[in-house]
């Protein structure tokens, strides 16, 4: 390994930086990659991350942007550059992400959800890099021979050449220190730009040095060439860097990508050929010769995984991930919580064994070395050459029993002490434990449970067979009692002669190992498939799992000294805090973790599944996890944690197949029904590991968890405003509740409309109106047809009456008027014949008045001749005033209607007459276009009060004969009269009932209702 050695101020951090994070080395990060193989654009040439968290790729392939899941391709909205490939990127400060591309050389920015070219002139040649200056200006580096640097100020470009004291050499790399300074590297020198000035000075000359810039955390300007890499300046970018001692030593073929400080002072390099090395100087320790500080050095290769040796450009996003393009693909590595040991790599078949010894240490039972690591340690082996450790026990004196296939190995004071042979050879030791007086207990499977005393092996109950329990996993509590697991599910605490039985509810599933857990204070907690059991005190108490899940098997757990209970699932760690654990026991269901470490944390493997035991701690605090590749740790009390909420962003709205990125309120087409948002949860952590949220507000009754869809389908949206929202936690648990948000509206279509809901309800108005007039014609017709029917069958009896009983009456009367003219005059005979045929003659008299009165049809239609002969008639005495009036133009009325209407009129003036004392009457007749009424007013003495109450008097029918007549036509009769105030009688009739003509609309109604006269007529 390349060896490096620094100046002594890059090798001193802050102490306090030190003691925060213990020496990590590049095994310390985890690792994952992103290949072409698996559509990854590639190669990378250039990355920015923008300020939403999204990572901009320039690659071979295109623009792309990158949220931890899917690479989405970004082209330009117009001219050629739409297959033009990029060459540089940069993301200003305001969010706007810039580009240049190869072929046209022309520049775009990325805004508001589209990328647009610009309509500035082309750079001179490919453009090398980007930057952006203290002010906001933009500086861009071509890549010709003799240097050219572009600066972007009022729209324009201003070209920087060897007018302005450029070298005429190949440029390498440009850099913007945070003082405004622009640096520039060439093959042969380092020149900079003080701020506001207009010449470029040289700082150092580097004859065929090829040098790349970069900037540490406290500002200093550093140069990595051939003869190593040292900084240019002091802190800030300002004054003289401290005197060079021993610079690192590389060869300048090597370097590609511009070297890259992360934000613990680390020196991250990509290699043309070599991978990416890492120089740790955090790490720094004293050289044995010289007692100067010496940097770790480290590679990262394609062997060790890494996409290609061929390495671009290094980035350190916002949360600290180390990014590195290649020529294949794209690697990400993350400072792990779970660190592993590259020693304990080689695990046992069913499981590493692990126990935390009285001392602190941990011993780890690997399958052909067993490990103690000292409380700070690092690995030490004690035993090589073992076979598969079945079991690991410590003893009251302090040594460590091992169980083996064939025999126990005891090891004490950092040698083996002594071994002799076990029985049940052919069964597997489940577990071990020591009781109060120190006797030795182990669980085979075949064996049952058995104890060895004094050298002798004893069996404790009756050996497993057909139908009989065996012993599986073993602990011994805080009282010094062996609590023992079987197989028929339940649990015994041995004390000597002593048993207690408790039963172990596990649900429907098979009763495997369980984990079991004692505590210092006497609790004993049993985990596994089924959740987490508590027995306290004789009672038991369980929180069970999601047994739809298949990774919600227990296979570990801890209890730390702060009183937080770790927990080992398959795929994740998960922390529980005190409180929430009471809770859950209290609503009997695992509560959401309060932090959940998963592959992005270093988990890079499962929770070993054939262990019980996959967890413990050790005295120095750090958690040990046994996994199915080997054995990791970590310090729960220094988690490698951002603290930041996961950035959201909604990536694009795709409406009826047309997309709408980044969008913030859009105005969708009419009759838009499908809509798919796609959201982006920027998370690099453990992308897989996030809580996300969201809900269209105004569809959504409550929140949706989608899982790991980054996607929101909705069908069948209706017309109106609409706000989609979603939000999300990482796998920390820290919620960003703000969110992202967009708001789209779907305009309604002319069927959607307010105006044709309101053509539809005027059409159904009309339509109601419409059947309304139909069946009131319906009814109208009906009743005339009944009138017309009464008014027929009165013509026909007035026919017959007049043509048989009246010519028969007058006939007879003739013979008797001829039988008196022969009698005598003077005889009484003949006078008392001559009285009767007078009689007679006034009988047929009143007989023809009677049919007269019955062929209505020739009564006429003139109302006011009708009234004026029923005012005739009333006999006022003596003589009163009667004024009639009228009202409108007159039409005929049917003469049944005149008749009848004649006939309540000469009844209201009899009235008047008999009984009102008036002296004046007004008859007003209103021909009006919907109906015919007519009012006769009085000024008299008004009806009593008990007869307006009862509608009429007691054995007179006058009113009520009134009623009837205007019913039997169809009309309405209503009478007012208030005492000394006079009466109104008015009566009030449809004018399709009242009137001889028709109207126009009567007639097409009546035309209508013809059609169906068969079933409308009565």
């Amino acid at each position: 390994m390349i060896r490096a050695i620094f100046i002594a101020v890059l090798l001193s951090p802050p102490v306090a930086a030190v003691a925060a994070d213990p020496p990590r080395r590049l095994a310390h990060y985890t690792h994952q990659r992103w290949t072409e193989e698996g559509e990854a654009p590639a190669p990378v040439l250039a990355m920015a991350q923008g300020r939403d968290g999204f990572l901009w790729l320039a690659t071979g392939e295109g623009l792309f942007r990158f949220d931890g899941i899917s690479f989405e391709p970004i082209v330009a909205e117009d001219g050629d550059e739409r297959h033009d490939l990029p060459t540089a990127l940069l993301v200003a400060r305001n969010g706007d992400v810039w580009t240049s591309f190869g072929r046209s050389r022309r520049f775009a920015v990325y805004r508001g959800g589209k990328l647009r070219v610009l309509s500035t002139p082309p750079a001179p040649d490919r453009v090398a890099a980007l930057a952006e200056g203290k002010d906001g200006t933009i500086w861009a580096l071509t890549a010709k021979f003799d240097a050219e640097l572009l600066q972007l100020r009022n729209g324009q470009w201003r070209l920087f050449d060897a007018d302005q004291g450029l070298p005429r050499d190949d440029a390498l790399s440009l850099l913007v220190a945070i003082d405004g300074t622009v640096w520039i590297s060439l093959c042969n020198s380092v020149v900079r730009l003080r701020p506001g000035g207009e010449r470029f000075e040289t700082v150092r000359m580097t004859p065929r040095a090829n040098g790349m810039l970069s900037q540490d955390p406290e500002g200093r300007i550093w140069l990595s060439e051939k003869a190593g890499s040292y900084p240019l300046t002091g802190p800030g970018g300002r004054g003289s860097p401290p005197p060079l001692r021993s610079p690192y030593h590389t060869d300048d073929s090597l370097i590609r990508g511009a070297p890259m400080f992360d934000r613990s002072g680390n020196l991250w390099i990509a290699m043309r050929y070599r991978g990416v090395q890492r120089l740790a100087v955090a790490a720094a320790t004293g050289s044995p010769s010289s007692g100067r500080p010496v940097a770790r050095v480290e590679s990262f290769r394609g062997r060790d995984g890494l996409s290609s040796d061929v390495t671009t450009q290094v980035l350190e996003d916002l949360e600290g991930n180390i990014w590195i393009g290649t020529e294949k693909g794209l690697d990400k590595f993350r400072p792990a919580t779970l660190r592993s040991e590259p020693e304990l790599t080689d695990p046992a078949a069913f499981g590493d064994k692990l126990m935390t010894a009285s001392d602190g240490s941990v011993y780890i039972g690997q399958a052909r070395t067993v490990y103690r690591v000292p409380p700070g340690g690092d690995p030490e082996p004690i035993l090589r050459d073992v076979r598969e450790p079945q079991s690991l026990c410590e003893a009251p004196d302090g040594a460590i029993w091992i169980a083996f296939a064939t025999r126990i190995a005891i090891w004490k004071r950092d040698r083996p002490l002594r071994t002799f042979a076990r029985p049940d050879t052919d069964s597997i030791v489940y577990d071990c434990a020591f009781d109060r007086r120190g006797d030795y207990w182990i669980s085979a499977a075949a064996g049952g449970l058995l104890r060895y005393r004094r050298g002798q092996w004893a069996a404790m109950v009756e050996p497993p067979g057909a139908g009989r329990p065996q012993p599986m996993t073993m602990v011994r509590d805080a009282q010094g009692r062996l609590v023992v697991q079987w197989t028929d599910r339940k649990l015994t605490w041995i004390d000597q002669a002593a048993r207690a039985v408790a039963p172990l509810d596990v649900g429907a599933g098979e009763a495997t190992a369980l984990t079991l857990y004692p505590t210092s204070d006497g609790d004993l907690f049993a985990a596994g498939a089924f959740g987490l059991s508590r027995f306290r005190l004789g009672r038991v108490e369980t929180i069970w799992a999601d047994q739809t899940s298949p990774y919600s098997r227990i296979s570990g757990m801890v209890r730390t000294p702060e009183g937080d209970t770790w927990i080992a699932y398959p795929r994740t760690l998960a922390r529980i805090g005190p409180q929430d654990l009471e809770r859950a026991f209290a609503a009997k269901a695992f509560p959401p973790a309060g932090l959940s470490l998963g592959f992005g944390d270093g988990l890079s493997s499962r929770p070993h599944s054939h262990t019980q035991r996959s967890l413990v701690q050790g005295g120095d605090g750090r958690l040990w996890v046994a996994t199915e590749t080997g054995v990791l740790w970590m310090d729960s009390k220094r988690i490698a944690r951002t603290h930041r909420p996961p950035g959201v962003a909604i990536k694009s709205l795709t409406g009826n197949d047309r997309l709408h990125r980044d969008p913030g309120f859009l105005k969708l087409r009419a009759a838009t029904s499908n809509v798919e948002i796609d959201y982006a949860v920027l998370n690099f952590a453990d992308p897989k590991q996030v809580s996300v949220r969201y809900r269209l507000e105004g569809f959504d009754e409550a929140w949706i968890d989608p899982g790991p869809r980054r996607q929101a389908f909705y069908t069948n949206l209706g017309p109106g405003k609409y706000r989609f929202r979603v939000i999300a936690a990482n796998n920390e648990g820290v919620w960003n509740r703000t969110g992202a948000a967009v708001e789209f509206e779907i305009p309604p279509t002319f069927l959607q409309s307010r105006g044709f809901l309101a053509l539809c309800l005027g059409l159904a108005f009309v339509l109601l109106w419409l059947l309304y007039r139909l069946r009131v014609a319906q009814i109208g017709q009906r009743l005339r047809v009944g009138l017309e029917a009464r008014l027929g069958e009165r013509e026909r009896i007035a026919r017959e009456l007049h043509d048989t009983l009246l010519q028969s009456v007058q006939g007879l009367v003739l013979r008797f008027q001829s039988v008196a003219n022969k009698m005598p005059p003077g005889d009484q005979s003949r006078d008392l014949l001559e009285s009767a045929l007078k009689r007679a003659d006034d009988v047929i008299v009143d007989g023809r008045n009677r049919v007269r009165d019955l062929r209505i049809a020739e009564s006429p239609s003139d109302l006011r001749a009708v009234l004026e002969e029923a005012v005739a008639t009333a006999g006022f005495d003596p003589p009163i005033a009667v004024r009639i009036v009228s009202d409108g133009a007159p039409r005929a009325v049917h003469p049944l209607v005149s008749a009848e209407i004649g006939r309540i009129a000469g009844e209201a003036l009899f009235n008047i007459a008999r009984h009102a004392k008036a002296r004046a009457v007004k008859i007003a007749i209103s021909f009006a276009g919907h109906q015919l009424s007519v009012r006769i007013r009085d000024d008299g003495v008004g009806i009593p009060e008990a007869v307006m109450a009862t509608g009429h008097k007691l054995g007179h029918f006058g009113l009520v004969g009134m009623r009837e007549r205007a019913q039997r036509i169809g009309g309405v009769l209503t009478i007012e009269s208030q005492a000394g105030a006079g009466t109104e009688v008015a009566v009030k009739l449809p004018a399709r009932l009242a009137f001889a003509d028709k109207t126009p609309g009567g007639w097409r109604l009546s035309s209508l209702l013809r059609r169906f006269r068969s079933a409308s007529v009565v």
